[in-house]
């Protein structure tokens, strides 16, 4: 998709409306990670602004398709530790490789900040992706997946 924009979301350009269509279909579809997203960033509990983190958008002609990020890992207690954070993309717009661009935009961590990428999802579909991405599968506790940095 050409004209397929992976943006940058920080407190200035953060934009509710068009990140409620992915809110309202996820959430059709069983799925609250856009929810707790939009919870997060409203509360201010994560806003992806610790050095390293950041939150993204993809975004085809004005529209969000997209989402998805990467954070410190809220779950485990060791700041060398980034997760993969809330990636949902419109059903209607899957394996058009808006996941891909997401995830290549996630895995850009600048050097040095981290030494391991986490991830937890039950998606067999979704597990196949990461996997296909080159993490590893590893079931251990909050974490099914990880891929190491550097």
């Amino acid at each position: 998709m050409d004209d397929l924009k992976i943006i940058q979301l920080t407190a200035q350009n953060y934009d509710a409306q068009k990140i409620s269509p992915l809110l309202k279909k996820s959430q059709s579809e069983g799925y609250n990670l856009v929810l707790r997203l939009t919870e997060n960033w409203a509360s201010g509990a994560n806003q992806f602004d610790k050095p390293g983190e950041a939150l993204y958008a993809a975004e085809h002609e004005g529209r969000f398709l997209g989402v998805g990020g990467r954070s410190v890992d809220p779950y485990l207690d060791d700041p060398a530790i980034v997760r993969v954070r809330h990636v949902y993309i419109l059903p209607e717009w899957r394996n058009f490789g808006i996941g891909s661009a997401l995830m290549k935009k996630i895995l850009a961590v600048p050097p040095g900040l981290f030494k391991k990428m986490t991830l937890r999802t039950l998606n067999p579909v979704a597990r196949k992706f990461y996997e296909r991405l080159g993490f590893d599968a590893v079931d251990d506790g909050p974490v099914t997946h990880l891929i190491m940095l550097d």
